[in-house]
């Protein structure tokens, strides 16, 4: 605005001068030009003639500036293959939870960074700037935490690489899904249910999907999967282990009075808190919260054979086992395992686990149909 009272201004100086100029050759007593005239009507015209003729040319400046970034953003959006409607926008950084093989289209001028996963990046274009040294980057492995942003002339695309990401974005994005297992549907309908909780990680819902879980954690998704959760978090008995934290001690000290574990090492009092839960522990959880025991005269399993045992009693599927014995434990497989287990038949094969959970209230039946009916993920 200040650039175009300026204009004005100049504009009718100029025009203001040229007047001034006439008017040299006439006396004070016989001017050509009266000194009223020129400091009242004459002025007041020129001044609003000068900005009518700027203010047209402002308009016309700004439409032709409009059209241009118009133009040049609906190229971009055509290269993402949508429109504005069928993208998603974010006007400040907002993370989004994916899955592998998801892919994200970003173009030029917003922004994304990596929270959580792996993801590869590559460009349409140019490149990208990596904000945090300064570099550009058009390929490759993305770094976590790193903050990137879309050159002109670009679209980049990221491509998860791992089982789940989370990803953080601003500005236009298209996100387009594949067809690989959704653990992150999973968690969150386990979440809806009681069953399934974050942790204190500010982003991705603190779901932790990517990281292995630990035992304890592994021991409180038994406990809710039993129903016991409440009871283990009212019990007085106290906890015989020296490496649990105050926040967990409840859990291992019920789990400990009603023989369901017994520590990583009893003499010692270690139940191994943090330690990473291997696929057969948990399983072995499951097993042990379907009926199954691993202990006794005949016993259904063994702690080292519970993989190969879920799939000879149906808990697991042959294509489930495979995937846990070929590669890491995840947090994403907890979720995955403890879902599916809710259709897993009891020993006795009188109810489902669902259906127990239901009939001891642990689970609301409306909820569970409403939850449930919303995921489409299917089986390995």
């Amino acid at each position: 605005m200040k650039k175009r009272v300026l204009a004005v201004v100049g504009a009718a100086g100029a025009l203001l001068c040229a007047t001034v100029a006439l008017a040299v050759g006439g006396g004070a007593e016989d001017p050509l030009v009266s000194k009223s005239y020129v400091d009242g009507t004459y002025t007041a015209q020129v001044t609003a003639q000068a900005e009518a003729a700027v203010a047209r040319r402002h308009d016309a400046l700004y439409a032709e500036a409009g059209a241009g970034l118009k133009a040049k953003h609906e190229s971009y959006l055509a290269r993402l293959g949508g429109s504005a409607s069928g993208g998603s926008y974010q006007e400040s950084f907002q993370d989004i939870r994916v899955k592998e093989g998801d892919t994200v289209q970003v173009p030029a001028g917003s922004g994304f960074l990596l929270l959580a996963g792996s993801g590869d990046l590559s460009c349409a274009g140019k490149k990208t700037i990596d904000l945090s040294n300064g570099w550009e980057k058009g390929s490759g492995a993305l770094t976590q935490g790193r903050r990137y942003l879309v050159m002109e002339d670009t679209v980049a695309t990221v491509t998860v690489t791992s089982t789940t990401a989370v990803l953080s974005l601003e500005g236009w994005h298209t996100l387009t899904e594949s067809g690989r297992t959704d653990y992150n549907a999973l968690a969150e309908a386990l979440r809806i249910l009681g069953l399934f909780r974050g942790s204190d990680t500010g982003y991705g819902s603190g779901y932790d999907l990517e990281l292995p879980p630990t035992r304890i954690q592994g021991l409180i998704m038994f406990l809710r999967l039993i129903g016991e959760e409440q009871a283990a978090l009212a019990t007085t008995a106290a906890c015989p282990f020296t490496d649990v934290p105050a926040w967990c001690q409840s859990y291992v000290a019920y789990a400990y009075e009603k023989g369901y574990t017994k520590g990583m090492d009893e003499a010692a009092r270690y139940f191994g808190t943090n330690d990473a839960l291997t696929a057969g522990q948990y399983v072995t959880f499951l097993l042990r919260a379907l009926g199954y025991s691993e202990g006794g005269a005949a016993p259904d399993f063994t702690w080292d054979t519970a993989l190969q045992r879920g799939e000879a009693l149906g808990v697991l599927t042959a294509g489930e086992r495979q995937l846990l014995e070929g590669g890491p434990f995840l947090r994403a497989h907890v979720a995955y395992l403890s879902y599916f287990a809710l259709d897993a038949r009891q020993k006795d094969g009188a109810m489902t686990l669902q259906e127990r959970l239901v009939g001891a209230e642990v689970l609301d039946q409306a909820v569970v149909v409403t939850v449930r009916s919303g995921v489409s993920v299917t089986r390995l």
